[in-house]
This record gives structure tokens, C-alpha cells and sequence, in this order.
């Protein structure tokens, strides 16, 4: 048996964005609109006291082409640009979720953009403590 590599994070990271630059090739050959786009970085969770932080680095992308939206305790991230030149037309789209560790309180959810990158920011629910509920005889 051959002796296993363990390849790094860099190496990975390289065949993923060869990958995604295939499909968006195939894509732009047959008019159809990108797979995955290009602009996006890799999405991060962190914790900041009772607060998650989720940032998306989005390049040059217009904010205004960018929609968040968090349902139960899942994100969505969804994109979508349009460039047009003379003859040609492209449209790049990307559609990124994450299941979020806990419950949120989406009347405090806000995001924010600035030099490119994508700040969500999503407060946790309180923490609900159980009661013991009374059983009554009929």
C-alpha cells in the first residue's frame, strides 16, 4: 500500500478555487449564469460575548446585490452580479448557508460592509431556563 500524503490547507484551497474556475468555464460556454463566484471568500464564524460574528470577504461586490437572512437557526447569504460588455453578457451568483450553533434573537440581527468584507452579526437568545410543570388530576 502507498504511503499516504496529507495535503495542506494551501493545496486544497488551490484544487478548490481550480475547480470552482472549471465550472464557472463550463458555465460561461453554455450562457448560463456561474456556479460559484469567485468574489467570495471563505465564511467565518466567531464569538463575541453573547453575540456571533459572521464574516464573508465579498471583494468588489456591490452590497446592494448582497441578501441576508436568518430563519431558525440558519444563515443565508445569497449574491448575485451582472456584467455586461460590449457582446457579451455574465451573470455570477452564489448561494452560502451555515447552521448556526444556537437559537437567535433576529430582531437584534444587523450586517454591516466595509472594504469588502461582510459583517453579520447575530445575537444569541437568552438562555431559557426549564420549569416543572404540575400534572392535575381529572
Amino acid at each position: 500500500m502507498a504511503d499516504l500524503k496529507r495535503w495542506s490547507r494551501d493545496e486544497i484551497s488551490r484544487m478548490r478555487s481550480d475547480v470552482d474556475r472549471l465550472f464557472d468555464d463550463l458555465c460561461a460556454d453554455f450562457n448560463l449564469p456561474s456556479m460559484f463566484c469567485r468574489m467570495a471568500g471563505d465564511l467565518t464564524l466567531e464569538q463575541e460575548g453573547e453575540t456571533l460574528l459572521v464574516r464573508l470577504e465579498l471583494g468588489t461586490m456591490d452590497p446592494d446585490d448582497v441578501h441576508v437572512s436568518v430563519m431558525d437557526r440558519q444563515l443565508s447569504i445569497v449574491a448575485e452580479t451582472r456584467e455586461s460588455g460590449p457582446g457579451h453578457a455574465s451573470t455570477h451568483s452564489f448561494h452560502k448557508e451555515l447552521r448556526l450553533p444556537c437559537r437567535i434573537d433576529t430582531g437584534g440581527v444587523s450586517a454591516e460592509f466595509a472594504d469588502g468584507v461582510l459583517v453579520v452579526r447575530l445575537p444569541k437568545c437568552a438562555v431559557q431556563s426549564g420549569q416543572k410543570v404540575a400534572i392535575s388530576r381529572k
